[in-house]
């Protein structure tokens, strides 16, 4: 027969294990980020960004950026720390026979990115991702791309 201290002791064991279970990170850590990005004083109306692990975090990630927002969803997100950022935006151009480089010209988009390299390419630009929040980064890039204006 059951002592009354086990059959009240009981279904709190069971409850503290399925609470225990029900609060792990199904996500390991990982964070959503979302944010804007401007050109120039606009939104930036297409592109990309990535976020490259300083601190051996394990987590690298990135999003499209449609309209001026980006947002990298928690299960793909990113673990705390600090991150390089690089973000990227073609132009769209289709070149001209001479600027594609070959006679009779190319079928290849050679496309002049409208971000410059300091921000992309060379970019030095950190941001440090929180834990257990969701992390907003937004980002103002004064200049477009002195080649993608001369085009």
């Amino acid at each position: 027969m059951l002592s009354r201290r086990t059959l009240l002791l009981g279904p709190l064991v069971v409850l503290t294990a399925a609470v225990a279970a029900g609060c792990s990170d199904q996500y390991g850590g990982r964070t959503e980020v979302t944010g804007t990005v401007k050109l120039a004083g606009q939104p930036l109306k297409n592109g990309s960004i990535s976020f490259i692990p300083l601190e051996q975090q394990g987590t690298q990630s990135g999003a499209g950026i449609t309209d001026g927002e980006y947002k990298v969803p928690r299960q793909y997100g990113l673990k705390p720390g600090k991150y390089l950022v690089q973000i990227t935006a073609g132009d769209g151009k289709t070149p001209t026979n001479e600027e594609a480089g070959a006679p009779g010209g190319s079928t290849n988009i050679v496309s002049v990115d409208l971000v410059p390299e300091d921000w992309n390419t060379k970019s030095k630009k950190e941001v440090t991702v929180e834990p257990n929040k969701t992390n907003k980064l937004d980002f103002e890039i004064p200049n477009v791309n002195p080649r993608a204006r001369r085009r």
